[in-house]
């Protein structure tokens, strides 16, 4: 090893800048696929947030299309239906302000179902919404954050103060930045008193969900219906085209930084030609050459890819910090262990990969020709 790092210093500046190479292009990838990360972890938690339960919701997605009581009946007269969750939701402030990530959201409830509108959910402290409560409420962690609310604190609502009396656990999703409120109150307020957003529709029996789900399209109008599964399949299936092309860039700038490798390599082994004949005439094998230059190579990956993760890591940590405020204090770049795991063995792979050739080549040198150029 120590000879492969006093070769890589023959020609410390070229060596450097190839390095710089791989850092770029690792640095781009660990922040775009940072960004990724998040996103990937908002639709995973979103799925686990739904349990079992299936999602109606009206079939346009206008402002002004909306269920109503009549369609909470028909659900519930369903075979295999064991409770439906309507709910009504409203933005807290009024729309015309610039916002950046997930609004300020009031969420309708029944008191009784605040606990178990999302199965996974817990409290960090306080209580849940109870029967005779009107205007309290349960917040989530990144509104209580950004607002500065504990326990007792008051949301302004519609000219009524929301008194504070649980706040949620961090999900890393919608019910970070949610109010709860009583259905009736929210309904009194809007001025709505049959409105619902949307139902969740809680099964009997968990091997019943698609059943379910058929039935309501086949017996509601104007609704569409997800099951856990379905509303899986159609985030992930959005996801997907926003990943190929936020890290498709990142996999480009690194791929550009393995020319810098091979080009190197070869520069390497022009230059050891006379080193490289006198050690296949002393008995190297041509494995052992490859062998040789393949390592080199990867330490070269190595190199740049930890540097670029750690640069790569701070960038993403800025920008979480710069953004913070104008997100609510949520943080959109999360450098996960699979990113940093990634990030690093893509650099290796790839600077062994661009040093196959070089390596290769040196492995087929004729020691006789090899020798007679100078070093």
């Amino acid at each position: 090893m120590s000879e492969i790092f006093r070769n890589m210093a023959r020609r410390k500046l070229r060596t450097a800048l190839t390095i710089i190479g791989i850092v770029i292009g690792i640095l781009a990838l660990t922040v775009m696929g940072s960004m990724s990360e998040y996103f990937n972890g908002l639709i995973d938690n979103a799925i686990n947030l739904l349990g079992n339960n299936i999602v109606v919701s009206p079939k346009s997605n206008d402002f002004e299309s909306i269920l109503t009581t009549t369609d909470e009946r028909k659900v519930r007269r369903i075979p295999g239906v064991l409770d439906v969750i309507p709910i009504a939701n409203d933005t807290i402030e009024e729309f015309g302000a610039v916002s950046f990530g997930i609004p300020d959201i009031v969420y309708g409830v029944p008191a009784e179902h605040s606990g178990t509108l999302f199965p996974t959910i817990t409290l960090k402290k306080g209580r849940w919404l109870q029967r005779g409560d009107e205007y309290e409420t349960v917040v989530g962690s990144q509104l209580a954050k950004k607002r500065n609310l504990d326990i007792g604190g008051t949301i302004r609502y519609h000219d009524h103060d929301l008194v504070v009396v649980g706040i949620i656990n961090e999900t890393q999703t919608t019910p970070d930045s949610i109010a709860m409120v009583e259905l009736n109150t929210v309904r009194r307020l809007l001025k709505a008193p049959e409105l619902i957003a949307a139902m969740y529709v809680v099964p009997e029996k968990p091997t019943l969900v698609n059943q379910i789900a058929q039935s309501i399209r086949d017996n509601v109008d104007n609704v569409q219906v997800f099951t856990p599964q379905e509303a899986a399949a159609q985030a992930q299936q959005s996801l997907a085209v926003f990943n190929v092309i936020l890290v498709g860039g990142a996999v480009l700038a690194v791929f550009v930084g393995g020319l810098a490798v091979i080009n190197t390599m070869i520069m390497s082994v022009n230059e050891r030609r006379h080193e490289i004949g006198l050690k296949k005439a002393v008995g190297a094998s041509d494995g052992e050459i490859v062998r040789e230059y393949l390592i080199e190579a990867a330490v070269i990956g190595l190199l740049g890819g930890v540097l670029g993760l750690l640069l790569g890591w701070g960038l993403a940590s800025l920008l979480n910090a710069v953004t913070s405020q104008a997100l609510g204090g949520s943080s959109i770049f999360n450098v996960t262990p699979r990113l940093m795991g990634i990030a690093i063995g893509f650099a290796v792979i790839l600077g062994m990969i661009a040093g196959l050739y070089p390596a290769w080549n040196a492995a087929r040198l004729d020691p006789v020709k090899a020798l007679r150029v100078d070093s």
